[in-house]
């Protein structure tokens, strides 16, 4: 494995760069996230999908969702309502994944056979600008099952991949919250980091 220490803030292109061209070669790359570290590979690439559920150990129909580099980015992957996308523009980027119906790019393997994508836009720059190429895979860091750790090193310990973008301890090991867009109202499927007053207040839901 191959560690490269990156900021957050202004994080350097050439280390953005090589874990683009990690991943277009079919490779893994662990990237830090506005939660918890995530484990990236080309989410458009069935085969580097299929790679990624073995290092996790993760069942094949356990969806993975999808990191992307901004919010006009969504319609291109998915297909959200014009109400789905008023409530993405509140509250991404940020620390939600929002479940929207797929489109055909988006491989069946990631969505373990489901018509629906989860879609993340983090409120972190090294996670969006490494998903300007083509949308990543975002799942944690870690074995399927095991509690994710906020420390990369611990992280480096479990998982085979090619490179690790190292910016430091996370300072929670909460999960993004999930939020089903495809339904009326929307429904938190998973309330994990973030605001309960945002989603009180916007999805009148909390499960």
């Amino acid at each position: 494995m191959i560690i490269r220490k990156i900021r957050r803030e202004n994080p350097s292109q050439k280390v953005i760069d090589e874990a683009i061209s990690v991943m277009e070669r079919g490779g893994a790359v662990i990237y830090p996230t506005d939660t918890i570290y995530g484990l990236g590979v080309n989410a458009l690439d069935g085969e580097s999908v299929r790679k990624l559920f073995r290092i996790k150990g993760r069942a094949p129909d356990k969806p993975v969702s999808i990191c992307v580099s901004g919010v006009s980015e969504i319609p291109r992957f998915s297909k959200p309502s014009e109400h789905a996308m008023e409530v993405i523009r509140r509250i991404l980027p940020g620390p939600y994944t929002v479940l929207l119906e797929k489109k055909d790019l988006v491989p069946d393997i990631l969505t373990g056979g489901s018509s629906k994508v989860g879609v993340r836009v983090p409120d972190d720059e090294v996670c969006r600008r490494i998903s300007a190429r083509f949308p990543v895979t975002a799942t944690s860091a870690n074995i399927s099952g095991k509690q994710p750790s906020a420390n990369p090193h611990d992280i480096m310990g479990d998982l085979e991949v090619d490179l690790m973008l190292d910016a430091g301890e996370c300072d929670s090991t909460e999960p993004s919250t999930v939020v089903d867009l495809t339904v009326e109202p929307p429904a938190v499927l998973r309330m994990g980091r973030g605001d309960p007053e945002v989603i009180h207040r916007i999805f009148r839901c909390i499960r």
